[in-house]
């Protein structure tokens, strides 16, 4: 689980860093794909929803909350523009693989939600590595 974290730090860090190279571009959706999954007792359902263009660039669209992570869906914006807008949409792109949804009149990209999902990683690490450290000298005693 360590890793899964990491790795999501790096992709918001990526964008932190890199949020004036954004370009906001138009594209026309090609195809859809939805997929949802179930982890086991807490019944926690995830969807989301894969969005392709350009044939072969993808944006994904998924809602999820929980303790450590935050991601805002915008399905219902995302799915709202494109009936009035003939299938396409706005989206923030960086090197045509990272992609993030734009609203028609925004100017800049919004990254609050990857800075609070890594302050909240980083949070998570300090209380890791303490209880790790206590577990460590506790058994150290025994």
């Amino acid at each position: 689980m360590t890793f899964l974290f990491i790795f999501e730090f790096t992709d918001n860090y990526k964008i932190i860093k890199h949020e004036k190279q954004f370009k906001k571009i138009k594209v026309k959706i090609d195809s859809t794909k939805t997929s949802s999954s179930r982890s086991g007792k807490s019944s926690a359902t995830s969807t989301s929803t894969t969005f392709y263009f350009n044939k072969g660039s993808i944006l994904t669209n998924q809602d999820r909350k929980g303790i450590i992570l935050n991601h805002q869906s915008y399905e219902q914006e995302i799915y709202e523009y494109m009936t009035d807008h003939q299938d396409s949409l706005y989206i923030w792109n960086l090197d045509h693989k990272t992609s993030k949804f734009a609203y028609e009149d925004q100017k800049n990209i919004n990254i609050s939600e990857e800075i609070e999902n890594n302050n909240r990683i980083k949070i998570y690490f300090v209380v890791y590595i303490f209880f790790l450290v206590l577990f460590l000298k506790v058994r150290n005693r025994i």
